[in-house]
């Protein structure tokens, strides 16, 4: 939703969980809006097309709305991903998805580090990555530069150990 924090912090007593989301600049309902309002300005231009003799005007004002409207859908759905992550005694715990988790890791908390791999452009942020054994996961690439320092400063007062790769 948009306002919302994109790196969410929560915790208690035993649980430490973490929600990463991209930025959000619109709601659906919010968009649902800006649509209806260019479907009612695409009509009246078509309708006036049309009371002059050019009718084949319409159809194709639909389209445009029509193809915008499924745009807007999609960009609005790719922007309800997330990524969660919660440590609870010595469980760790990542989950990603789109309104529900899609895939789902389970570790054990001492055996997983952060991984941090420098950019080779300068105003790029770094790359985040978990990794268990031998399993590399990487977490929060739709974050900016102050967003992954603010992940990497939370799971470093977790107690995740950091380790910072070569440059590629």
């Amino acid at each position: 939703m948009p306002g919302d924090n994109v790196v969410e912090h929560h915790s208690d007593q035993s649980l430490k969980l973490l929600v990463l989301k991209p930025n959000s600049s619109m709601s659906w309902q919010t968009n649902k809006k800006i649509l209806l309002a260019m479907f009612i300005v695409n009509m009246i231009i078509g309708i006036s097309f049309a009371a002059v003799g050019a009718w084949l005007i319409l159809p194709f004002a639909g389209l445009e709305i029509l193809l915008v409207g499924i745009g807007m859908y999609y960009v609005c759905w790719k922007l309800n991903f997330q990524e969660t992550i919660a440590l609870e005694a010595e469980s760790f715990k990542l989950q990603k998805g789109v309104y529900y988790p899609k895939k789902s890791w389970q570790w054990q908390a001492s055996q997983t580090q952060l991984l941090s791999q420098p950019s080779k452009y300068r105003l790029s942020p770094p790359r985040l990555f978990l990794r268990h054994l031998n399993e590399t996961i990487e977490i929060g690439d739709f974050l900016n530069r102050e967003e992954k320092k603010q992940l990497r400063r939370a799971l470093s007062d977790w107690g995740i150990p950091l380790i910072t790769l070569p440059q590629q």
